[in-house]
């Protein structure tokens, strides 16, 4: 494919900021996220974001059927122009708004890939949660800063609310730091490859979903607090007394911060404050 600069020159466009369209240069990193995929010839793909289309041509080598989401209209246009005769269906459409039921109809999980912008990606992350049921797993491009919060620890300086959100419902892992001089427009900082293998089940019980998501929600809005001042709240029937009652049973120290907390531990303080 031609570079992006050249490209972006002959369609007369220019990266839209609103958008942030930031597109991968890099043959290396694009055919490492093809491949990290796991997919195999014939699959359908859904891509999220394709640009220019350098990712796209790099899964279309691999013999897979790319699904791409782009809300773009010019993009979207010159990607159909483009890849003429591949077998790639474009969709000119917030993937936000997407519904993968509704406009996709896969009839079973797929895999979904994508160098996503960085002013929605968190809000991408929890979509990928939301239609997780026909997600077998993603790889993605975020913000490196993002990617290693996303795939932090207990005690790690960007272990929160995302972090642990996302990990109960699936495997993440680190992949591949990428440097910013890979992308045109280069952005200010680096990106990551980070993929989520989603679980069949999430960590936490059904039944005791909304309190998990609350709890954890509200602890690390008052991050600096301990975990019991944190989640005390009389309204919502977490007086101290209660709380202290579910700390013991679960075996967590009170005084402990928001950040120390694994999710397993968030679990199950989840199920002993439903009591």
């Amino acid at each position: 494919m031609p570079d992006a600069k050249t490209t972006l020159e002959e369609l007369r466009l220019v990266a839209k900021k609103r958008f942030g369209q930031h597109f991968m240069t890099n043959e290396d990193d694009l055919h490492f996220i093809a491949e990290s995929l796991g997919a195999s010839a014939g699959e359908s793909v859904l891509e999220i974001g394709p640009g220019l289309g350098a990712l796209t041509a790099a899964l279309l080598e691999k013999g897979l059927q790319v699904k791409a989401v782009e809300k773009d209209r010019s993009l979207s246009e010159h990607l159909k122009s483009f890849f003429t005769d591949a077998p790639l269906e474009v969709y000119c459409q917030d993937i936000l708004t997407f519904d993968l039921a509704r406009d996709l109809n896969p009839g079973h999980p797929i895999a979904v890939a994508g160098n996503i912008p960085y002013n929605i990606t968190s809000p991408i992350l929890f979509w990928l949660v939301e239609q997780r049921a026909l997600v077998k797993n993603a790889v993605l491009t975020t913000q490196y800063e993002v990617a290693q919060r996303v795939c932090g620890k207990p005690g790690h300086e960007g272990w929160g609310a995302v972090s642990v959100s996302l990990q109960a419902y699936a495997n993440v892992t680190f992949l591949r730091k990428i440097p910013r001089s890979h992308f045109y427009p280069a952005p200010k900082v680096d990106s990551a490859v980070l993929r989520l293998d989603f679980l069949p089940e999430p960590r936490f019980e059904a039944a005791h979903g909304v309190l998990f998501h609350e709890i954890v929600s509200r602890a690390f809005q008052k991050r600096r607090k301990t975990i019991l001042n944190a989640l005390e709240n009389e309204d919502k029937g977490h007086g101290k007394e209660r709380l202290g009652q579910a700390f013991s049973a679960a075996s967590i120290d009170p005084k402990r911060r928001p950040e120390t907390l694994s999710v397993s531990e968030w679990v199950l303080l989840a199920r002993h404050l439903s009591k």
